[in-house]
């Protein structure tokens, strides 16, 4: 099997396509997530929860409470549920899925569980991260939102 990559760098931050055996195709998007006035952008996949989540974030950002848990992730709820697509994930630092549906979930360190992968924050060292998602610190209000 073989796989044909393209990268189209019509804009800043550009859209991979992969083409796959079968003609499938595996897009990825870039999204910006900000904490208090910080920004950093991740790389989301498509699957089914993506794809509703980059609609909805085409009408506007999207704004949610997160908290600390089990010292390894802040995790908040969205007001919507996702389509799901879990599968047991291994995470590391910087993944950025979706549990229960509705919970999204940013890792700054591990955890097996089933979850839905929704992208991941590629830029920030381990030590950035958590500088980035306040770990240890308690509730911090993450908004997503698209690139301009």
């Amino acid at each position: 099997m073989t796989a044909a990559v393209m990268l189209c760098c019509c804009t800043e931050d550009p859209v991979i396509t992969a083409k796959v055996p079968g003609g499938a195709e595996n897009m990825t998007q870039r999204v910006n997530v900000t904490i208090g006035g910080t920004t950093h952008r991740a790389t989301f996949t498509v699957n089914g929860a993506v794809q509703t989540l980059l609609t909805m974030l085409g009408v506007a950002p999207i704004t949610f409470e997160a908290n600390d848990y089990g010292d390894f992730e802040k995790v908040g709820t969205l007001e919507r549920t996702l389509p799901t697509s879990d599968v047991q994930i291994t995470s590391r630092p910087g993944d950025i899925l979706l549990y229960n549906g509705n919970q999204v979930v940013i890792f700054y360190g591990s955890n097996t569980w089933d979850y839905t992968r929704l992208g991941r924050i590629d830029s920030l060292t381990a030590d950035e991260l958590k500088t980035f998602l306040k770990a240890g610190q308690g509730k911090v209000n993450i908004t997503l939102s698209l690139p301009e």
